[in-house]
């Protein structure tokens, strides 16, 4: 196998092209994006017949993360046009655009904007990206810490909280404790942030995604499934 490039995993009645990244890792693991791209990192010296069963090995679960994303393709791309939608909390607002000095409020299911030309999209993107942020911030903070308090009982190791707008994850957590939610999190219901923190929650007790980390989630949460299925438009 070679160490890098294409490697086309062959099917009955398709063909999964996945993308070879090797470097220097523990493990192989394979990664399934919204755009349907497939990456495989893969350790230096990897034996070509290993990699070759695992990825067979995948098959299923490949397939069933493609069909999800056909189904659910990624969001479009916004216009930051008048009447426009964006999510909040799980509901669906209107972007209102007004001239003046540069604010932004949402009132009922209108997103007022106001900036000095209501053209500029660029500049309209960058003022309701930054209230993302500091909406999430404001809203997630309190969640996280009421959900830490509510998992008092676990004795869970030190921890702190950060805010990342991501592409690929929901949530993290570091090996020191270090929490990290995505931005992009405001935008889902209550519900589903309440799985992602205590999800991430559970890894300060059982970093690993075993046996023993989702029977202590099943434990706190139990309907986390049918969060995580609504979170990710299932």
């Amino acid at each position: 196998m070679k160490a890098s490039g294409i490697y086309r995993l062959q099917l009955s009645n398709r063909e999964i092209p996945i993308e070879l990244q090797y470097g220097y890792r523990r493990r192989l693991t394979l990664t399934v994006y919204p755009d349907r791209r497939i990456v495989a990192r893969i350790p230096y010296g990897s034996p070509k017949r290993k990699v070759e069963e695992y990825f067979h090995k995948k098959t299923r679960w490949m397939l069933k993360h493609l069909k999800h994303f056909e189904q659910h393709p990624p969001e479009s791309e916004k216009t930051y046009s008048e009447g426009e939608e964006f999510d909040y909390l799980g509901n669906k607002v209107k972007l209102k655009l007004t001239t003046g000095a540069t604010r932004i409020a949402l009132r009922g299911e209108d997103l007022i904007v106001r900036v000095k030309d209501p053209a500029d999209k660029d500049m309209i993107a960058r003022v309701i990206d930054r209230w993302y942020r500091k909406k999430a911030i404001e809203v997630l903070s309190p969640r996280y810490h009421e959900m830490l308090d509510r998992l008092k009982y676990l004795e869970l190791p030190e921890t702190s909280l950060r805010f990342y707008k991501m592409k690929r994850r929901w949530g993290s957590c570091s090996a020191k404790g270090v929490v990290t939610l995505n931005t992009e999190l405001i935008k889902k219901t209550p519900e589903s942030i309440d799985y992602v923190i205590l999800h991430e929650l559970c890894h300060l007790k059982v970093p690993a995604h075993n046996k023993a980390f989702y029977d202590l989630l099943e434990s706190v949460l139990p309907d986390w499934k049918i969060r995580r299925g609504k979170l990710n438009g299932r």
